[in-house]
């Protein structure tokens, strides 16, 4: 359902959705409820999804819920067992009832004028279904570390890029999406629920079948936590391998699903590819010489092992780490 409410200006602002889903962030909740409060755009509603939390998440929701509320601000706040993110979204989506939705994370903030913003570059560009702006990657204490925006380039292949991590900004709060697209391209409007790569599932259906844009302005800060449950320490061997192969699995999915049979071998191919080099990669830096042999006979057999698979090969197999 598309709601509108007038400005101070008395222009129409289509309603945004915000949906966000949470686990142990109680501690960042003040910062980003807070980020919303002081939006200059006005006409949103909040669906946040509380996913398991065993911190003191609730009792700050419930506190800016009302808060919200006195607002005229529609706030939906959901629960369910710890499953993981995107199966919190999929308990928010049919709640949506914004033109347009946004999916910041619960442990970021969103500078004043994120919604406006893009807001006005969707109203500006109605034959674009998703937008993308940049944002601040920044330290706790507020330190820049790097600035986060996708290059525009000629021959633009976003849904190619995504698949293989190049290019890609993944800090879900730059992006906005025309809700009746999601619905469109995502079956029933459910993602799957594996705990890997719900930016993927959202956006790859997207930007495969319909138009995307960017907006050149940095509308967010994404937050560097030393404790974030995304910044946990993964670099034992065996739990890389299983995690990413866990996204190679979520990804030839969404593949089948969203492509026409041509593109599907051809991307394929191209991530069977993608992902045996980096398991090449970490062979190497491990030193599991066994794997090492594995990967690079699988990736002779489909023509990947290019002059940079034949060094990390020989290095590994030596006992050489190529840094």
């Amino acid at each position: 359902m598309e709601e509108f409410s007038l400005n101070g200006g008395g222009k129409m602002e289509p309603l945004v959705s915000i949906i966000t889903p949470s686990y142990n962030s109680g501690k960042y909740l003040d910062a980003y409820f807070t980020s919303i409060l002081n939006q200059d755009y006005k006409n949103y509603e909040i669906i946040f999804i509380n996913d398991g939390s065993t911190d003191d998440t609730e009792s700050i929701v419930n506190k800016y819920k009302e808060l919200f509320e006195k607002k005229n601000v529609r706030f939906v706040y959901l629960k369910q067992n710890n499953g993981g993110q995107a199966k919190a979204m999929n308990l928010g989506f049919p709640y949506i009832q914004g033109k347009y939705f946004i999916w910041p994370d619960s442990d970021d903030e969103l500078y004043s004028n994120n919604i406006s913003e893009k807001v006005k570059y969707m109203e500006q560009h109605p034959d674009i279904a998703l937008a993308m702006s940049g944002a601040d990657y920044v330290d706790e204490s507020g330190n820049i570390i790097d600035y986060l925006q996708r290059q525009q380039l000629d021959n633009d292949n976003f849904f190619e890029d995504l698949l293989l991590s190049k290019n890609v900004v993944f800090c879900p709060g730059i992006y906005i999406m025309r809700t009746e697209k999601f619905f469109k391209y995502v079956p029933n409007g459910q993602i799957n629920e594996s705990r890997i790569g719900q930016n993927y599932q959202i956006l790859l259906p997207i930007v495969y079948h319909d138009k995307y844009g960017y907006i050149d302005k940095t509308l967010y800060k994404y937050i560097l936590h030393k404790n974030s449950h995304s910044n946990k320490d993964n670099n034992q061997y065996e739990k890389m391998i299983q995690r990413f192969k866990k996204q190679e699995e979520t990804l030839y999915i969404l593949i089948k699903s969203i492509c026409d049979e041509n593109d599907e071998k051809v991307y394929k191919n191209k991530l069977y590819i993608h992902f045996h080099r980096f398991y090449l990669r970490l062979a190497n830096k491990y030193g599991m010489k066994q794997d090492l042999k594995k990967y690079y006979e699988q990736l002779k057999q489909v023509n990947g092992n290019g002059m940079k698979e034949r060094i990390y090969y020989v290095l590994g197999i030596i006992g050489i780490k190529k840094r």
